[in-house]
Parts: C-alpha cells; sequence; structure tokens
C-alpha cells in the first residue's frame, strides 16, 4: 500500500508540474522605430529567440576648428604616423632579360621511306576455308513458358466476379490515400473542410490569445499644410475605426495611442510596439479542434459520396429479366 501511495503522488506532482509548465505563457514582444526593430520571444524567465536590426554606420563629418582668438591662426595639423614598411620606399626590381631563343632550322630532314614487303602470293579462299576450323555453335535451350497456375475451385472467378469493381482499401491506410487529392474536385473538398474547421478554432483562438502594452506614436508632417490636415483626418479615422474593431475581438491593452499632425516638419515620425501572449496549452487545444473539426468534416463527406455513388449504381443496373 505504501509503495502504490508513493507511486500516486510522484504522479501527481509530476501532472502538476506539467499543467503550470503549458499554462505559462509564451511572450512575443515586437517593436519599431526611428528605422530600428527588434523581435524577442520569451518563455517564462528565459528568452528563446531574439533578433534585431543591424545599426547603420554613422558619416564621416570633418571635425570643426577649434574657436580661437582673434589674430590668432590655427595650429598646423600634424602629420599622421606611417607605418615604416609603408615609409620606405620600394627598390624598384630588376626586370628579367630576354634569354636568346634559338632559331629552327630552315631545312628539315625528310624521313627515309619505309621499304615495301614483298607481296605474297595469292591465297585460295577455300584452301583458307579449309585450314580455319569454324566453332561449332550450339543451339540454345528454349525456355518453356510457365504454365499459369489453376485456382481451386472456390477461387475461381466468375465472369460476374471479374466485372465487378474491386473493393476499396479500408483502414488507416484507405483513409489516407483517399484523403490525398488526385483531382480538382478533391483539392476544393479539401479546402472547404479546412475553412470549415477554422471557424472553431478562431472563436477559441480569439478567447485566449493576448495583446498587452500596445505603444503607438505617429507625427504626420508635409510639404503642404492642407495636404497635412487631410491625410491626418484619414489615418485617425481609419486607425481608431481598427482599434474598435479588434479591442471588440481581442483581449487588447494600450498603453499609449497618439496620431498628431506636425505642421512644422515635412516626414512622417512612426514608433511603436507590441507584446503578443498566448499558452502552449491553448496552442494544443486549438490544434486538437482544427484536425477532430477536419476529420470530421471529412469522414462525412466521404460518407455522402459512398451513398450518392451507390445509388447510381442501383439506377444504372439492368432490370431482371422475367
Amino acid at each position: 500500500m505504501k509503495g502504490g501511495a508513493q507511486a500516486l503522488a510522484v504522479i501527481l506532482i509530476i501532472l502538476f508540474i506539467l499543467c503550470v509548465l503549458l499554462l505559462l505563457p509564451v511572450r512575443a514582444k515586437a517593436s519599431f522605430g526611428d528605422g530600428k526593430w527588434a523581435v524577442a520571444v520569451y518563455y517564462a524567465f528565459f528568452r528563446i529567440f531574439h533578433k534585431e536590426s543591424k545599426e547603420k554606420p554613422e558619416p564621416e563629418v570633418p571635425k570643426k576648428p577649434e574657436d580661437l582668438p582673434e589674430g590668432e591662426a590655427p595650429p598646423f595639423p600634424k602629420p599622421e604616423p606611417k607605418p615604416e614598411a609603408a615609409s620606405k620606399p620600394e627598390k624598384p626590381k630588376p626586370k628579367p632579360q630576354p634569354e636568346a631563343v634559338q632559331k629552327p632550322e630552315t631545312v628539315t630532314a625528310k624521313p627515309e621511306p619505309e621499304p615495301k614487303a614483298e607481296s605474297a602470293a595469292p591465297v585460295d579462299s577455300e584452301q583458307l576455308a579449309d585450314t580455319v576450323e569454324t566453332p561449332e555453335l550450339k543451339p540454345k535451350k528454349q525456355k518453356k513458358p510457365k504454365k499459369p497456375k489453376k485456382k481451386p475451385a472456390s477461387e475461381a472467378e466468375t465472369p460476374a466476379e471479374a466485372e465487378a469493381p474491386k473493393k476499396k482499401k479500408r483502414g488507416i491506410r484507405g483513409f489516407i490515400e483517399r484523403v490525398k487529392p488526385h483531382s480538382l474536385s478533391d483539392i476544393l473538398g479539401l479546402a472547404k473542410d479546412g475553412f470549415a474547421a477554422l471557424t472553431p478554432a478562431l472563436k477559441f483562438l480569439t478567447k485566449h490569445i493576448h495583446f498587452r502594452h500596445i505603444r503607438l506614436y505617429l507625427a504626420i508632417g508635409t510639404d503642404d499644410p492642407a495636404n497635412t490636415a487631410t491625410l491626418y483626418g484619414k489615418i485617425c479615422a481609419a486607425a481608431y475605426n481598427l482599434l474598435g474593431a479588434m479591442q471588440c475581438w481581442f483581449d487588447m491593452q494600450a498603453d499609449e495611442f497618439r496620431i498628431l499632425a506636425d505642421f512644422y516638419n515635412d516626414k512622417i515620425t512612426f514608433r511603436g510596439s507590441l507584446e503578443l501572449r498566448i499558452s502552449p496549452m491553448a496552442a494544443i487545444i486549438l490544434a486538437l479542434i482544427l484536425g477532430c473539426k477536419f476529420l470530421w468534416r471529412t469522414i462525412c463527406r466521404f460518407r455522402r459520396e459512398d451513398k450518392e455513388a451507390a445509388l447510381r449504381e442501383k439506377e444504372s443496373a439492368p432490370l431482371p429479366q422475367a
């Protein structure tokens, strides 16, 4: 009894730790401002991923002369120290003199012609055939055709069975082969099932995804003040309507949301940051909802198609003769 109680206690402790780990949120932070961006992902107190834009090198600006009293000339700039290797002038290397090239001889020695071999006496073809023994070619053995194995009477196919279509495979393999798209109608059916499965998944997602520490600063400026005012009105209408619609669907918390019209500058300044939170448990449940709904819709569609095919076979079957 003591051993069973201890094992049960260990299992309960492990389950509790797993629940705590799965309920801790995963936080994704993103920020943008002054042409720089950064993205980081945290789980609990640990940083899993981090990436940011590289800093651009500052342009080299010549130093300004120091303020000197009247009548004094600026000091002569000190020459920069040069390395010893650069200060010593390299000695010019002596140019290699061209070597004397021997001219080819004008007269070439002709090769002596080889003496021709004396022509042999003509040989009769009949004598040559007699002297050369031709090997006898053995005829190849012809392979006997294999006889088809006869099936027993119980397994013999009747003409009706041969004409009948083969039954489809059942089980997981048959289902996987049927799910694979083979035509455009199969692709459209799978897409329809996927979109139907998205609706409950999105409803669950909107309740378990959280936006925190939203900060947005936007200063709008153009060359013309009239264009600045017009652009400011359009952006405000779009941004605040979008924020209100998102607050109806998601859990959002905005720390700063400012849009200004800058009549003194001719450029647009934008800074923003955002934090997204979701727990691993919610992500697992979301995947289960999506997968189960998709499988259920696909199985129902397959059953409906099988019933329609069976009805078509019955209608097309010939009537029994009296």
